[in-house]
């Protein structure tokens, strides 16, 4: 591969001209509201992801292109509906799987000390465990080497909210101090089975570890496509579970009702609605744990702050304020980019 990086997603703001090689991740072709053709784009590099649009007056200086191909693009980026690239030419990139250069285009990866630091949390909260069947399930799993490390790099999204390698059990770890908040501070109705609660919250992802590939970068398979990681996961704990002597039916019963219920509407993929404590209680954690990771990731890639942005996650716009300008605050010489980079920069590598 000749032609070396020169930009990165991070760094493009709105007006740049973009001269520089980035990874296809998407390839879509479209019609636009006058019928005429046009190509809609999904690009990545080890910093980022950014939507691009190759309209009809561009396709004829386009070489054939494909997803999973590098490609050398000029054009210019914008803000008009989020951050995109109107790409004016494209050109096809060979590449060797072993170039060391293509390292520029991977997926983002979570820092290693960090994944250990959470790997060891999650063994603390099994071991924790009270419940002698729900603690021999998470130890069916966890206690296989293999099995933990697909876990530990496994993604929680291609692109939404944890979307990197590692993200997954951040998530899942987010969500276990979450549920942990949640119980002590329900703790004098003693009603919230806890056990219930931190077994659901690790195990309700982890069809995601079948259901989503994080080679090169963050995509989802045929399983996830046809299948989709609720009911990959209902699989996976239904197998464990009957392995598993003297199971008891009605814990059985709630442990798979949380993971088929966590997305929270059938609209969402969830077979059936949060029906008892413990799964109203996963649902909310997760979607509150996803919905905050999602703005500081529209805060990462807006070109402005202090502005709303449309995004498509949330299906409204969002206040994207800027960090520095929060009120009260000490804003000291250094305090800016301390702020800014707090919410990865110990995540990242």
């Amino acid at each position: 591969m000749n032609n070396k990086k020169k930009q990165y997603i991070k760094d493009i703001k709105a007006g740049n001209i973009v001269s520089s090689s980035f990874l296809v991740v998407r390839k879509e072709n479209k019609k636009d509201k006058n019928n005429k053709d046009f190509i809609d784009v999904e690009l990545q590099d080890s910093t980022g992801r950014i939507n691009a649009k190759i309209w009809n007056d561009s396709i004829p200086r386009t070489e054939t292109f494909a997803k999973k191909d590098i490609v050398l693009i000029e054009g210019r980026a914008e803000d008009s509906f989020g951050k995109q690239i109107n790409i004016k030419s494209l050109k096809r990139l060979e590449y060797q799987d072993n170039d060391s250069s293509f390292y520029d285009f991977k997926s983002r990866k979570a820092d290693p000390a960090f994944l250990k630091n959470l790997t060891d949390f999650l063994n603390d909260m099994i071991s924790n465990i009270s419940n002698i069947f729900l603690k021999k399930l998470l130890k069916s799993f966890f206690d296989e080497p293999d099995f933990l490390d697909k876990f530990k790099y496994s993604t929680a999204a291609v692109k939404n909210h944890h979307a990197l390698e590692g993200g997954l059990l951040i998530h899942t770890m987010s969500m276990v101090r979450l549920c942990n908040f949640v119980v002590d501070l329900y703790k004098e109705n003693m009603i919230i089975d806890k056990d219930m609660v931190i077994c659901g919250a690790i195990l309700h992802d982890i069809g995601k570890t079948v259901g989503y590939s994080v080679e090169n970068f963050l995509d989802i398979n045929d399983e996830e496509s046809l299948i989709s990681h609720i009911s990959i996961g209902y699989g996976m704990v239904l197998e464990k579970i009957n392995s598993i002597k003297g199971f008891p039916d009605r814990t059985r019963q709630e442990l798979l009702h949380i993971i088929l219920s966590h997305h929270g509407a059938r609209e969402f993929g969830s077979p059936v609605e949060p029906q008892t404590l413990e799964a109203i209680v996963i649902y909310n954690v997760d979607r509150l744990d996803a919905d905050i990771d999602h703005y500081f990731t529209l805060l990462q890639d807006s070109l402005e702050t202090n502005v709303f942005q449309y995004s498509n996650y949330f299906r409204r716009k969002i206040y994207i304020k800027d960090s520095n300008a929060a009120e009260g605050k000490n804003n000291t010489e250094d305090s800016g980019e301390k702020q800014n980079n707090n919410f990865l920069q110990d995540k990242l590598l």
